[in-house]
């Protein structure tokens, strides 16, 4: 019994590495990422959002500097009609914004102390709207498909409505 659980915990640790191969993408990662439609109080679209408590009066998660920026891109919201935006960083009922911009936060060489961060904090409630649309493999060209639903006044019959 002891062999078989030994086997059995070898190949689940050879089996599952997490590490990605040099070059390789991670199509099924990019397919389930969740595609959050969102609309807020004001433009905070290049300002970072962090995560807060549920009594909005703590930062709890916030990104690393280097987060922001992939393939030498800023992770910026995609920008859709009326005033939406698409999030491509990790937007939730419970986010906030700081002062900063996602330019100014990725040319940091570290994150500032949580201390710090909190008295950087924008908009502890700047949420007017948040749409839950499934995830990116859920639609072939979601900016398009999620446009269409706002023009149309649908968003809220496809995406489910968390605020």
């Amino acid at each position: 019994m002891k062999a078989i659980t030994a086997i059995m915990l070898v190949a689940l640790t050879v089996g599952c590495d997490g590490r990605k191969a040099a070059g390789t993408t991670q199509p099924d990662v990019a397919r389930t990422r969740p595609l959050m439609v969102y609309r807020t109080q004001q433009d905070v679209h290049d300002k970072v959002p962090v995560g807060l408590s549920d009594d909005r009066m703590h930062i709890v998660s916030y990104p690393n500097p280097k987060d922001l920026v992939v393939d030498g891109k800023l992770m910026l919201p995609t920008k859709l009609e009326k005033g939406y935006w698409l999030d491509n960083k990790g937007i939730g009922l419970n986010t906030g914004f700081l002062k900063l911009t996602y330019a100014d936060y990725a040319a940091l060489a570290d994150a500032p102390p949580i201390a710090e961060l909190e008295t950087l904090l924008l908009d502890p409630d700047p949420l007017v709207s948040l749409c839950d649309c499934g995830t990116n493999g859920s639609m072939a060209d979601p900016v398009k498909e999620i446009n269409a639903l706002l023009r149309k006044g649908k968003l809220r019959e496809k995406c489910k409505l968390l605020k």
